[in-house]
This record gives structure tokens, C-alpha cells and sequence, in this order.
């Protein structure tokens, strides 16, 4: 008699060796399709993985790590924790972890997931048999970098509601208001609005150029883009990204902030030096932290101290340095750069609460300014009409 059923499990042949375990000869494995109910999906979300819950989950690894439990352990215990969208890439990775592999290098298998902080942490933490510290360490530090983005995401809603608004505004005047209107002054002796002259210029332009423009359109963002990539183009564009007045400073907190932690993180688990600037490298996203560490891991072998061998950041970047040559003298490296890494956090909050707190009000008024002319311009030409009638 045929039976049907179902099993979990992370491949078809290992539901039918399951299956087959079981007295069972099976005949047919067809994977399941499992879709939630409409009040069960997020429907705001993008259908990914989220920050926090990364997050949530790199807290409970590193509470059952550090309750002494063993890596494939602990990695079941929080699976059954994690959120649906997660729970595929972490089998994947218990199954990596049970044939052998470390986590890290189960980690790096998915970029996607995992970033190459958590990977490299990770790495540092099984060298030195730390990884339940380290993994905790690591939970402070994506715990501040996502309160600095809930931050900058929080305070980006006001002006984006009112660009939105902008918008909708401005196609109703256009599509709708100043068509209706183009009749009104088709009559001999009635000048014509600039803001319906604009219009029709643009309408005439696209209809009769229209392959034109795309064709411009498209060979400049191809030019774009191809500067974009170029290495000496880089260079400028993050020195100048770096130097400008009111970003660079926050770009530069949030970089040394990264690496300041990341450094002290793995020098307090017992990492060497070079193995830290090492595993610490590859997480820095700006070219003169990166080539700061570069110089480092290279001088460092040759008896440069460490706030000397990082001097490449002493234009942008003079506490980090400060820090670490304090933490020298006294022999309390990995506590003055974890010291650092929050002065820098706390540095970035208040920038950008600075920032938005002047970019609100002056996106407002730029945007009222906008939307008034326009209005106040058709308004000033139905008037013109009227009057011309009357007379």
C-alpha cells in the first residue's frame, strides 16, 4: 500500500535516507513549497534577512557559547530561535559545521548573510579558543552599528514624507492642473506662462528626441560608471566624500569607530597583533583605514608599536591614534581602543543629530519655496486671464 508524507530535512536524498531508515521504500521525494497565510507575512519587509535579526541570532550564539556548549550544539539551539528567513542558510551551515568545516569558513560560504566582520571575528575567536567571548564582543559592536542606522534611517522619514509629498504635488500641477490650462492661453495677444511654456518645450523635446535623449542618457551613465570604477577616480572621490563639512566626519567616526572595536575586540581575546590587523583588514570599507592597516600588518612584524604603525591615520583620524598610544604606555591596548570605539559611536549619534537637525528645517523650506513658485505662477496666470477678459 503506498504511502505519503512528510519529513524535514536539508536535501532529497537525505529526507530518502530518513525515509528509507525508517523500514520505508520510497518510491518518489518532491520538495515542499510552504507558503505563510496573508496575516502571517511581512508585508513591509523586503522577504530577506534582517539587521537585528543577524543580530539576535549572534547574541544567542555567543550566550550558548559561552555557557560551554559545543559549536554544533549550540548552533541547534539557537536555529530553533532564529526567524523563518534565517533558518535555511543556518542548516546549511550546521550541516557545513557537522562535516567538519569551522564556522567561519561556514560563515563565508554565505556573503549574502554574514559580513565579513562576523567572518573574520569568528575566524580570530576559534584560533584562540575564544569564540564564545569574542562572538559576544562582536554582538556589542552590530548592537551600536544598528542603533546608528536606526538613528540615521529615523531621522531620514521626516524629509523623505515631504519630498514624497513634493513630488505628488508638483505631477499634479504638471499632469493634470497646467494641461487643462495650455487652452486659456492659446487665444491671440495672451502671453503665455513660463511654467507652461516649460512644459510644452519639454513635451516637444522628448516627442521629437526622445531616442536621442535615451541614447545620451544612456552613454553618459555608462561614462559614469566606468569612472566610478576606476581606482584613481576612488582616491578623489573618498577624499572628498572624507573632507566634506558635515558627512566626512560622520563617515570617519563610523569607520574608526569599526575598527577601533574590531581591533580591541580580537587584542582582549588573546589574538596576536599581527593575526588582529589581520582579521581586521578586510572589514574596513574606506581606503585609507584599509591601506592604514596594509602599512601596519607590514611595519608591525619590524618592531613599529602600533599607534606608529598606523599613522597613515593621523589626518583624519588623531584620537584613534591618541588612544592607542595611551593604551601603549599604560599596557591596555585592547581597553583604550574599545574606549575609543565608543567615544567615536557616541561622536557619530551626536553628528548626525546635528545634521538632520539642520537639514530638516532647510529641506522644508527649499521644498515649500519650490512647490509655492509653482503654484503661485499658475495662480499669477489664471489671474492674468481673468483680467484679460474683464477688459
Amino acid at each position: 500500500m503506498k504511502r505519503s508524507g512528510r519529513i524535514e530535512a536539508d536535501s532529497r536524498a537525505r529526507a530518502a535516507a530518513l525515509a528509507g531508515a525508517g523500514g520505508l521504500r520510497v518510491l518518489k521525494v518532491e520538495p515542499v513549497t510552504h507558503k505563510d497565510s496573508i496575516w502571517q507575512r511581512d508585508l513591509f519587509g523586503t522577504g530577506g534577512v534582517k539587521r537585528g535579526e543577524l543580530l539576535a541570532f549572534v547574541k544567542d550564539l555567543a550566550t550558548l557559547l559561552g555557557a560551554e556548549l559545543t559549536v554544533d550544539r549550540a548552533l541547534r539551539l539557537a536555529i530553533r530561535q532564529s526567524p523563518k528567513a534565517l533558518r535555511p542558510t543556518l542548516d546549511k551551515v550546521l550541516a557545513d559545521v557537522l562535516s567538519g568545516i569551522s564556522l567561519s569558513r561556514a560563515f563565508a560560504r554565505h556573503p549574502k548573510i554574514f559580513p565579513r566582520e562576523v567572518v573574520e571575528v569568528t575566524a580570530a575567536g576559534e584560533l584562540t579558543g575564544t569564540l564564545g567571548k569574542v562572538l559576544a564582543d562582536l554582538a556589542v559592536s552590530l548592537t551600536r552599528a544598528e542603533d546608528i542606522r536606526r538613528t540615521v534611517v529615523s531621522a531620514l522619514i521626516y524629509p523623505s514624507l515631504l519630498f514624497v509629498m513634493a513630488l505628488g504635488i508638483v505631477g499634479l500641477v504638471v499632469g493634470v492642473l497646467v494641461p487643462s490650462l495650455e487652452p486659456l492661453f492659446d487665444q491671440p495677444g495672451v502671453e503665455t506662462p513660463g511654467v507652461i511654456a516649460l512644459t510644452r518645450n519639454l513635451e516637444a523635446l522628448v516627442t521629437d528626441h526622445g531616442l536621442a535623449l535615451a541614447l545620451g542618457l544612456g552613454g553618459a551613465l555608462a561614462g559614469l560608471v566606468a569612472l566610478w570604477r576606476r581606482p584613481g577616480f576612488a582616491d578623489w572621490r573618498e577624499g572628498a566624500l572624507l573632507r566634506a563639512p558635515l558627512i566626512g566626519p560622520v563617515l570617519i567616526g563610523i569607520e574608526a569607530g569599526r575598527l577601533c572595536r574590531t581591533l580591541g575586540t580580537l587584542l582582549g581575546s588573546e589574538v596576536g597583533l599581527p593575526a588582529a590587523i589581520a582579521a581586521t583588514r578586510p572589514v574596513a570599507r574606506r581606503l585609507v583605514f584599509r591601506r592604514a592597516l596594509e602599512d601596519a600588518a607590514r611595519r608591525i612584524p619590524e618592531g613599529a608599536r602600533l599607534a606608529a604603525a598606523l599613522s597613515r591615520l593621523e589626518p583624519v583620524s588623531p584620537l584613534t591614534l591618541q588612544m592607542i598610544a595611551v593604551g601603549e604606555e599604560v599596557n591596555r591596548v585592547p581597553d583604550m581602543l574599545i574606549r575609543a570605539a565608543e567615544l567615536h559611536e557616541e561622536a557619530v549619534e551626536t553628528r548626525i543629530g546635528r545634521l538632520f537637525a539642520v537639514m530638516t528645517p532647510v529641506i522644508t523650506g527649499c521644498l515649500g519655496l519650490f512647490v509655492g513658485g509653482l503654484i503661485l505662477s499658475i495662480m499669477s496666470a489664471i489671474f492674468s486671464v481673468n483680467d484679460l477678459a474683464i477688459r
